[in-house]
């Protein structure tokens, strides 16, 4: 019996004492690259030991009766004698809070905006969501050398979750549904963001959770010691953090410039080298940058030093999860005929055909003296594939089934040339192309630049490669294959002397409406079920497709 009232006793006794405490969660988020990992003690007690920046603690009992005493120390610390820092603060009994530690130990060493060393807290904190299935999100700002700044979500709910937060200060909780998010950092009055990080809610399994986002690091790392790069971090209120990666987008560079002096160029990126040695008519591959951000590209002769020897820079940015291709074309001399000036036009990529046997092709007009462009296919389809682009635009893309095609090309509404569109003798069979006109009509009045031509540029890293005669369609096609009738309301009747591999059958759209393979000489193929209008027959012969314009009436 005394044991059961002892016991009894001590139940009564420990409540007691932590009915006198707050909850509070510790977070090290302070840059200084003097203070990567510490240990912070409550009064002579360690209570995270060793913590690294970027990390927290979980939910703490601190005394709340008397004046709480925080002292960060060296994370070698075996007593409090000789702390880094001190901090006091008096807590309200019951109450959760946040607290986080940021800022630069010392104003004298070498950081752009010095912020003294604090802990900065907000109560009313919380351990769980609100609602089953949500995400309840508070952030804070602890960069030092970052403006005040917006948060937006930009993948599922595309609102501004924060529209101004300063520097050591906390946000509201947002209740957001559990999700796959993408956060956007924008400095306010700054056209670009300062970065966008994915926020994979759903993916980490985070649902039912209270989130800090942690706004941490150096914008400028560079001005500030070289310490830790601005970054984003959840950390739950266990104590778990979660680095949330960068979004990126990609951009393929196509230089097109027929400038004769720019014949070679270096391309920079934030200052950095993209592409070394750029070469005239060469596409780059596809490269990644951080979305969202501002990219400054400058464009300097390849016998530069570095980007302060520029002749030309502008801003771009790229999305998250967008491809862009990224044109260089235009003159920096004025020894030229119009003189049109050099500029990055873009649009948006595909770096494959949307139907796997087709080809893709989106068509810019990049020749400064050629006029307006159209392209017209002659010899299967009898219609216009792309009408009156002007220089300097981007039509949509096309799709195309891959075949031999001849093309002729228009100057301001009169026909220039003809060219063979090879698209099958290149393999090109489920890719994505850009076709551009380059160089110069009149080379005597564009400094004896290049002559004009039609040429392409695969998505990937290479040269590109100029349109062929359109004799080597008609050669291919001769005295090999027999199409009849054509047109036809019934039955049409393949013939040939070779081995017949694979027939399709697309529509205008460039989709697939029949396909057999492994078909006999001779071939009958019932179009009765099929819609009246204009089709592609493509016809395989021992590994090359031929085509053919189909009527069926």
């Amino acid at each position: 019996m005394k044991f059961i009232v002892s016991f009894t006793a001590f139940l009564l006794f420990n409540g007691l004492i932590n009915a006198q405490n707050a909850s509070v969660q510790l977070v090290h988020a302070i840059a200084d690259t003097s203070l990567h990992t510490i240990d912070i003690w409550l009064s002579n007690t360690k209570i995270a030991d060793n913590i690294s920046f970027r990390q927290s603690t979980g939910i703490i009992s601190f005394p709340a009766v008397i004046e709480a005493e925080l002292r960060i120390c060296d994370s070698s610390s075996t007593d409090t004698l000789n702390p880094i820092f001190i901090y006091r603060d008096s807590l309200t009994v019951g109450e959760k809070y946040v607290m986080i530690a940021s800022g630069i130990l010392d104003s004298t060493v070498s950081y752009s905006h010095f912020k003294p060393l604090n802990f900065y807290r907000t109560p009313e904190a919380r351990e769980f969501s609100l609602f089953s299935g949500y995400s309840d999100v508070i952030f804070h700002h602890a960069v030092t050398d970052l403006e005040r700044i917006s948060i937006s979500e930009t993948r599922e709910l595309y609102t501004e979750l924060e529209s101004d937060l300063g520097y050591s200060e906390f946000s509201e909780y947002s209740e957001i549904e559990t999700s796959n998010y993408r956060f956007r950092l924008k400095q306010l009055n700054n056209q670009f963001a300062a970065g966008e990080f994915d926020a994979f809610l759903a993916s980490n399994n985070l649902e039912d959770s209270s989130l800090i986002v942690l706004v941490s690091g150096f914008e400028n790392p560079d001005s500030n010691s070289n310490g830790p790069s601005l970054a984003v971090d959840v950390i739950t209120s266990q104590g778990n953090a979660y680095s949330l990666p960068i979004s990126n987008g990609k951009i393929q560079f196509l230089h097109n410039s027929a400038d004769p002096e720019l014949a070679e160029i270096d391309l920079y990126v934030n200052e950095a080298l993209g592409i070394n040695s750029f070469d005239f008519q060469s596409a780059s591959g596809s490269l990644t940058f951080p979305s969202g951000i501002e990219l400054v590209i400058k464009l300097s002769s390849d016998s530069a030093s570095g980007p302060n020897e520029s002749f030309f820079s502008k801003s771009i940015n790229v999305n998250a999860s967008e491809e862009l291709i990224a044109i260089i074309s235009g003159l920096n001399g004025s020894n030229f005929d119009p003189i049109v000036p050099l500029d990055i036009y873009m649009s948006e990529a595909q770096t494959s055909a949307s139907i796997g046997s087709n080809t893709d092709i989106i068509f810019f007009n990049a020749s400064t003296d050629f006029g307006s462009a159209g392209l017209k296919e002659t010899s299967i389809l009898n219609s216009d594939l792309f009408s009156d682009v002007n220089y300097g635009e981007f039509s949509s893309y096309i799709s195309l089934p891959t075949a031999n095609y001849k093309v002729d090309l228009f100057s301001n509404g009169e026909k220039f040339s003809s060219s063979g569109l090879n698209l099958d003798n290149y393999s090109l069979s489920g890719a994505a192309i850009t076709l551009m006109t380059s160089a110069f009509v009149d080379t005597a009045a564009n400094s004896n630049g290049e002559e004009f031509g039609l040429w392409f540029a695969r998505s990937s890293a290479g040269k590109f490669t100029k349109l062929s005669s359109p004799l080597s369609i008609e050669s291919t096609q001769k005295n090999k294959l027999r199409i009849f009738p054509n047109p036809s309301s019934s039955i049409i009747n393949i013939e040939s002397s070779e081995n017949i591999e694979v027939v399709n059958i697309f529509n205008f759209l460039g989709q697939s409406v029949m396909t057999e393979t492994n078909c006999k000489s001779p071939k009958q193929i019932d179009v009765r079920h099929f819609p009246k209008g204009v089709y592609i027959l493509t016809i395989t012969l021992n590994g090359k497709a031929q085509s053919e314009r189909l009527i069926i009436e």
